[in-house]
């Protein structure tokens, strides 16, 4: 056996006594697992649903869901995998949130990107003041893009493009066939990237959207709170370092030109990490499941 496929044994090992000993009610054997995977499942729910309130407990409830079906679990899927699709089950079924009742439609969001604050003029020395606030506004274009798409669409391409999922792993989460998987994903990206190649200037300067000159109407008009995004805690690591290289081709289906938006976006830790694991392990449900005292 060689050294790779030894530390990788060790850790499914290892991982399988902690399932064990949380099925068992061991409470830091629980917190051990949320603490493993609240931050996927707190950044999936922020893609999915935009506002970071509604991200926190979106990301509770389906915490709490896996908890209390932690006790079937028989190992006869990798743990990741059987978590992803509770977790993902539960975003589907869950009620629309206030950014997504907001939302527009590709068409009305390009309009948007098109005319709003068109006529604003920036210098470079501006442009480099407020460069934290342009990374900002751009961040909330791709999740209003986002939010354009249903969340069937939605859900594939945060796998697929955001995450770099390979696309066995995704079928399997969502209960599909990898060659089903790939069309959904084709699909979702080609709605989304034939709008972000008409219409946003990253991608293609004849188009008439550039962040850098809505900034600064945004800012003037009081729509970004330049206190609020100062004040915002410093990502860490970008998704993509998060996801690492191995994805990278997600069988040659993404276009890098278009995926570093949405990959280079910040990994977000959950708010108030601690705090999230102190309300779950409180909740009634759970501490008579595993007997918690």
């Amino acid at each position: 056996m060689d050294t790779f496929a030894f530390a990788t044994n060790y850790i499914k090992t290892q991982e399988k006594l902690v399932i064990e000993a949380a099925q068992n009610g061991c409470r830091s054997a629980i917190e051990t697992l949320i603490r493993e995977h609240q931050q996927f499942v707190y950044n999936v729910a922020l893609r999915l649903v935009g506002r970071p309130e509604d991200a926190a407990d979106i990301s509770q409830e389906a915490l709490l869901k896996v908890l209390t079906k932690l006790p079937q679990f028989n190992f006869k899927s990798t743990f990741k995998t059987w978590l992803y699709r509770i977790v993902m089950n539960h975003f589907l079924n869950t009620k629309r949130c206030k950014a997504e009742k907001e939302v527009y439609s590709l068409d009305e969001l390009g309009d948007m990107c098109a005319n709003l604050y068109n006529e604003e003029e920036i210098s470079p020395g501006e442009e480099q003041s407020k460069k934290e606030y342009v990374r900002f506004l751009r961040n909330k274009y791709m999740a209003s893009a986002l939010l354009c798409l249903d969340r069937r669409q939605r859900i594939v391409l945060i796998l697929g493009a955001v995450f770099l999922i390979h696309s066995a792993e995704a079928a399997q989460v969502l209960n599909i066939t990898p060659q089903n998987f790939r069309k959904q994903l084709q699909r979702a990206r080609e709605d989304l990237f034939q709008f972000m190649e008409n219409k946003c200037g990253l991608m293609n300067p004849a188009n008439p959207c550039r962040c850098r000159k809505k900034t600064k109407g945004f800012i003037k008009d009081g729509l970004i709170d330049v206190a609020t995004v100062q004040f915002q805690p410093k990502a860490v690591q970008s998704i993509f370092a998060v996801v690492g290289e191995k994805n990278k081709s997600l069988d040659k289906l993404m276009e890098g030109k278009y995926l570093h938006l949405f990959t280079d976006r910040p990994n977000a830790n959950p708010v108030q990490r601690e705090a999230l694991v102190r309300q779950i392990l409180e909740d009634a449900e759970i501490r008579e499941i595993y007997e918690l005292s």
